[in-house]
């Protein structure tokens, strides 16, 4: 969960800055955090498209903005979703075994176990409908099988948010920058209206 949110200071910078037009800095304040949500929700998810190898993920269906209101000046981008099954990522099926790249510039990894049983493509019936998965027998004998997953949509958007080891930077500071130009550009519109 990401929120955008306004402080006491924020609040105060921005009567100050409306002077004779108090009343309407929460109204400021919310256009200015409810524009920022939407704003970073798409800066996210074209970040984390760039950074991993998932193929249509949908990430505009799994992170949800709840909108700041008057009465709270907070706005959220909630993320949920199941970790993502490996074919979802670049998988490749040569013969010689199943390869997986879900970061770019990793490079393709062959999945192999302690047993040196490589993974292979099948299908898993769940219900009433059949999904292609990576798979590998987990010990010496044909059963069971262990099924692999690569992130979910949830994990790449905080890792991407927060960066670290996986990304250079995150995208917190550019996120910071973007509430603040949209702030004074929401002082502009009032002041220019009133």
């Amino acid at each position: 969960m990401i929120t955008v949110e306004v402080n006491h200071a924020d609040l105060e910078y921005v009567r100050g800055r409306l002077r004779g037009l108090e009343d309407q800095a929460p109204k400021a304040l919310k256009e200015a955090v409810n524009k920022t949500a939407k704003e970073a929700r798409k800066r996210l998810a074209q970040k984390a498209q760039e950074r991993y190898t998932v193929k249509n993920a949908g990430f505009n269906a799994h992170a949800r903005i709840q909108n700041a209101t008057l009465s709270n000046l907070t706005a959220t981008i909630k993320v949920k979703g199941k970790p993502l099954t490996l074919p979802r990522f670049h998988v490749t099926k040569p013969k010689s075994g199943v390869r997986a790249e879900v970061l770019k510039g990793n490079g393709l990894k062959q999945l192999v176990n302690s047993y040196g049983n490589k993974a292979f493509m099948g299908t898993v019936a769940s219900g009433t409908k059949s999904t292609g998965m990576v798979l590998q027998r987990k010990g010496k004998s044909r059963y069971p099988l262990h099924g692999f997953h690569g992130p979910g949509v949830a994990k790449m958007l905080e890792m991407v948010y927060k960066g670290g080891q996986i990304t250079d930077s995150g995208l917190r500071a550019e996120i910071e920058r973007l509430y603040h130009e949209n702030v004074e550009a929401s002082i502009g519109k009032v002041l220019n209206s009133g």
